[in-house]
């Protein structure tokens, strides 16, 4: 895994002005990592809300546990630590309340069937909401997955991190790390081969006849989409189809659970900042700053 850190300095001399008290170097640290984190909480957790105070109380744990980080190997892996530590513990996301398992997916689709929603899908209220649809769909499936499964597909697939610096996230060995990504793999391509219509078009589930199923039980919100806005740029549905039909069963895996939007953090930086910043939740420094008169 690369540190893609677009910065004037290099990590490690921001580390030290931090540690030095320097809250100017506390944001920056922030502000290169708040959008992955994100990004990592919101697909293992499933819902912006849930994502984005995960990602505070990481940034919180970053923060005010720079002083053990022991410059000996990269600082992003380390960060990922801290942060995959925080969501393999977290308490229950309100998409794992409802306790998803392959079994009940299939029943969802069942449900549809029955309906009569995938043999004559109605037309979709917008294409947006057709690819929230299908972004609601692999959210729940690696929410059926158990934590440290789900965790290392998002690394390992979705985030491209070798199996080197997975192992180093996850405290495991590296073989450790490719043989989750296997099961993991291995349980998704069983359910997309038997009934994904994006994954074989002969399968019988659609984005559009679920999406119908959902708008009628209201876990959609024509109005409330939870992943998709017209600010974010996503593959339809008809393109991922197209561009999944060449593929062999492992890259469509790994195609289809990258086709997600790269949402940013969703709230104020400033905010989120001065509260990460406030001296009861950084003692590490505080003290520093008080001397420096910050």
């Amino acid at each position: 895994m690369k540190e893609n850190l677009k910065h004037q300095k290099p990590i490690t001399a921001l580390v030290n002005e931090a540690l030095a008290g320097s809250s100017r170097a506390v944001e920056e640290i922030v502000l290169l990592f708040q959008d992955r984190i994100y990004g990592l909480a919101l697909r293992m957790l499933s819902h912006p809300e849930d994502a984005k105070d995960a990602t505070q109380e990481i940034l919180i744990k970053v923060i005010t546990h720079l002083k053990t980080f022991r410059f000996e190997g990269g600082f992003q892996a380390w960060v990922y630590r801290i942060a995959a530590n925080h969501l393999k513990t977290i308490r229950k996301s309100r998409m794992e309340r409802f306790e998803i398992s392959w079994e009940k997916a299939v029943g969802l689709v069942d449900q549809a069937a029955a309906r009569g929603w995938l043999a004559n899908p109605p037309a979709a209220p917008s294409k947006m909401l057709e690819i929230e649809a299908r972004l609601r769909c692999t959210q729940a499936l690696l929410t059926v997955m158990d934590r440290p499964h789900r965790l290392a597909f998002i690394l390992g697939v979705v985030m491209d991190i070798s199996s080197r610096e997975g192992a180093c996230i996850l405290e495991i060995s590296p073989a450790a790390f490719r043989k989750r990504i296997s099961r993991a793999r291995g349980h998704l391509m069983t359910f997309l081969t038997n009934h994904c219509g994006l994954f074989d078009r002969a399968n019988r589930c659609s984005c559009s006849g679920v999406l119908a199923n959902h708008l009628q039980n209201r876990w959609i919100l024509q109005d409330q989409p939870v992943f998709m806005t017209s600010a974010f740029r996503v593959e339809s549905n008809e393109t991922l189809k197209d561009c999944l039909r060449e593929l062999d069963e492992l890259s469509k895996v790994t195609v289809l659970f990258k086709s997600f939007p790269n949402a940013p953090y969703p709230n104020d930086r400033s905010k989120m900042i001065k509260e990460i910043l406030r001296e009861d939740k950084y003692r590490v420094l505080a003290d520093n700053w008080k001397r420096q008169g910050s």
